[in-house]
């Protein structure tokens, strides 16, 4: 008349599923997975099943991902050497506070311009080529962090690491940038932290509005305000 153990029980350890069109231990016909004794197995498994642990801040971006982010660039334009994710916040729980979305932040080296013979001092050109490429793997590592949802905005769906990496560069754009400059600054090694303190969203893209500084070991430097554009539909091609 059938067994002590419903056929219908399939557990791998994690999870309780129904197999095709199975056959009650009762005999009585096909099952649909609604009756107790597989309820009760599916219970049991969310009771004992580990919460998934939150990330712990700062996370340090591995030098082979950022490595692999900052491929485009030529060797000698690389400037970005480390990169960590400071914090994130959920936006909900930090409306109306003056507490930053995301932080990041990156120590850097320029040896010599990639462009120019050197002009001794920190320049807009390189001011725009550091934030691009803080801005790249900060947003890719929060990508393989899993912690984009925190700061979602409308609907717009989060991109898999393979689909950031397609649009890195034709949908990542710069739409506003302001920069100032205090004191020279040590291009040989210096640092950055860049914060993204709200996000909207319009159509499928996001827009990123975002505050930066660049310190040596004297103190800051440089400083500006960025406004960030993703927009995997854009098609340059169509630009006219």
């Amino acid at each position: 008349m059938g067994t002590a153990m419903c056929s219908i029980a399939q557990i791998d350890g994690s999870t309780a599923t129904v197999v095709s069109n199975p056959t009650k231990a009762c005999g009585l016909g096909p099952c649909s997975g609604a009756c107790k004794r597989f309820a009760a197995a599916k219970a049991m498994l969310e009771i004992e099943a580990p919460a998934k642990a939150e990330p712990q801040f700062p996370i340090a971006i591995a030098d082979e991902f950022t490595a692999e982010i900052l491929k485009p660039y030529r060797e000698n334009a690389t400037y970005l050497k480390a990169a960590e994710i400071v914090e994130v916040n959920d936006k909900t729980a930090i409306a109306g506070t003056d507490q930053k979305l995301i932080v990041g932040k990156g120590r850097f080296s320029i040896p010599e311009s990639c462009y120019i013979d050197s002009t001794g001092h920190f320049n807009a050109v390189e001011f725009n080529i550091c934030y691009n490429q803080l801005a790249y793997v900060l947003f890719a590592g929060c990508i393989d962090a899993g912690v984009m949802h925190k700061v979602r905005a409308g609907d717009v769906q989060i991109p898999t690491m393979t689909e950031f990496k397609h649009h890195q560069l034709p949908a990542m754009m710069i739409v506003a940038l302001e920069s100032r400059y205090f004191k020279p600054l040590d291009s040989k090694d210096f640092t950055a932290e860049l914060s993204i303190n709200k996000i909207s969203a319009v159509g499928n893209a996001w827009f990123f509005f975002t505050t930066i500084t660049f310190s040596d070991r004297e103190g800051v430097k440089a400083k500006g305000s960025v406004t960030l554009a993703f927009s995997p539909s854009y098609n340059p091609n169509t630009v006219h």
